[in-house]
């Protein structure tokens, strides 16, 4: 296995060699030490890596100090994304190998880019995530013109997803998405959930469940779960049938095998409210299973895009020139994945907790970049 920097440094410098003062890969690992330290603008990261100059010329052999800020963002504007992104997933890949079967993806606006010439948009950025073990593998930035649903399949072409479950929030229940998940070439699953942007079939699976209940139907499995958190009582009533019969267009949705409802009770101030939700799944999974990986899929909100936000800072990052939203943004994610392997400092860490000793010794940096961060149970 290889170090971080061995993998990166293959990356191909779009620069002119004329006049070219820093390797790309010394600016790369600059920026992680910038990110690391809660830098998130271009200005603030140079003036770090200027207040530790004497530090990086000695760790990288620089011969003309540290890069201004008007080199860090033309380097990321131009970088290629899409050759940054394939070398990140081999990075990755090689860690965890085949590791985890749950799939998440979900999308996370970068607020602070909003662009003022282009209609004030929030840039898009799609993410995968594997949800049982709490890794990033892979993103898509949204085209400017464009919505998740185009971005989705893009991101699902570039993953090995074979015999992983793929979760994705109603906006991916399309058939084209079905199919290509479950395709000879891809060779997935799914679960996904469907809103009212399939009525038809959200309707066929509602009226199937509704009529069925009421009359006691043996293929449906019920399973029930409840707990109490911040004083609110929720109880869930899962659902899940491998009677397709329903589905009035079987043509469209000829992957789907299964159909799951979830029922959610919630108690507060004595008023009981309960939520339905629709899922169509694309193997006779389990209910165990059904549970576990719908409960999983949130993950990603509150294991990635909250980390990404409140710990990394990514919603104040402005810089949005060229590529450097999608660049910026994975290298905000091979952070994240450093963070999460590491546990050179202790089992039981925060990654809060290991962002201040990474601040307070730059061994601990060196540690993630230099050597092979294993791959451990997380």
């Amino acid at each position: 296995m290889k170090s971080l920097y061995n993998h990166f440094e293959i990356l191909e410098d779009p620069r002119d060699t004329r006049g070219k003062k820093h390797e790309l890969i010394d600016i790369l690992i600059m920026t992680i030490y910038g990110i690391l330290c809660g830098y998130t603008d271009f200005t603030n990261l140079a003036d770090f890596l200027k207040v530790h100059e004497n530090y990086f010329n000695e760790l990288l052999d620089l011969k003309n100090g540290t890069p201004s800020h008007d080199t860090l963002s033309n380097v990321f504007s131009i970088i290629d994304s899409a050759k940054f992104l394939n070398i990140f997933i081999d990075w990755i890949s090689e860690i965890i190998e085949q590791n985890g079967n749950h799939l998440s993806i979900d999308g996370k606006a970068v607020k602070s880019a909003r662009d003022k010439i282009n209609g004030g948009n929030a840039p898009y950025i799609v993410s995968a995530f594997l949800s049982d073990i709490g890794i990033s593998v892979g993103q898509v930035k949204v085209d400017d013109k464009s919505n998740e649903i185009t971005a989705i399949p893009e991101l699902i072409k570039i993953l090995d997803i074979k015999d992983k479950i793929i979760t994705v929030d109603a906006i991916g229940t399309q058939e084209e998405i079905c199919n290509l998940i479950v395709s000879k070439e891809k060779k997935g699953n799914y679960i996904l959930k469907v809103k009212d942007n399939q009525k038809d079939l959200r309707d066929d699976i509602k009226t199937y469940f509704d009529l069925g209940l009421k009359r006691d139907e043996s293929d449906i499995a019920i399973w029930e779960t409840d707990y109490e958190k911040n004083g609110r009582i929720e109880k869930r009533v899962y659902y899940l049938s491998y009677d397709i019969s329903c589905l009035s267009d079987k043509s469209k949705w000829k992957s789907v095998k299964a159909i799951g409802r979830i029922d959610v009770h919630r108690i507060e101030n004595d008023v009981e409210k309960v939520t339905k939700h629709y899922y169509i799944l694309s193997q006779t999974f389990g209910i165990q299973t059904f549970i576990k990986t719908t409960r999983e899929h949130w993950n990603i909100e509150c294991g990635l895009h909250w980390r990404l936000d409140v710990i990394l800072d990514e919603d104040h990052s402005r810089n949005r020139v060229g590529n450097s939203i999608n660049n910026l943004s994975l290298i905000r994610k091979v952070v994240f994945n450093l963070v999460r392997l590491d546990k050179s400092m202790g089992e039981k860490l925060t990654l809060k907790q290991k962002m201040t000793r990474y601040t307070s010794d730059f061994k601990n940096i060196e540690n993630l970049i230099f050597n092979v961060i294993p791959y451990c149970e997380l």
